[in-house]
């Protein structure tokens, strides 16, 4: 498993763009399949020089690059929850390793006790 450009650009349920008033600055917005929204900005020095396609493009690219750490963290939890889901859901039972541990605390038990008694 893994994030790929293409898995990202199937989540995006819709784009809105936006010129802002300065004339050189765009915002583009993504609304991905489950609700949430991403903006990407991009701005041109000289508004004389703004061209809206590059605006949009590099704006849309912007957005874009945010998503990636976001989809990142899903997969890496997916993949933990993947792993740790059937260890919860079907916890192991008591081994015979697990009884032996408690007859060695307990004699160890007596043992610190019967020094403490011959001490005194």
């Amino acid at each position: 498993m893994k994030v790929t450009l293409e898995g990202i650009k199937a989540k995006i349920k819709g784009e809105t763009y936006l010129v802002l008033p300065d004339g050189r600055t765009t915002i583009c917005q993504l609304e991905m399949q489950n609700g949430y929204t991403i903006n990407g900005y991009s701005a041109c020095v000289d508004p004389k020089e703004f061209d809206r396609d590059l605006g949009r493009k590099y704006a849309f690219e912007d957005a874009l690059r945010q998503i990636w750490p976001l989809e990142g963290y899903l997969l890496a939890d997916k993949m933990y929850w993947g792993r740790a889901v059937p260890v919860a859901t079907n916890p192991a039972k008591k081994t015979s390793k697990r009884i032996t541990l408690n007859a060695l605390e307990t004699q160890a038990i007596k043992s610190l006790g019967k020094r403490k008694e011959s001490r005194k």
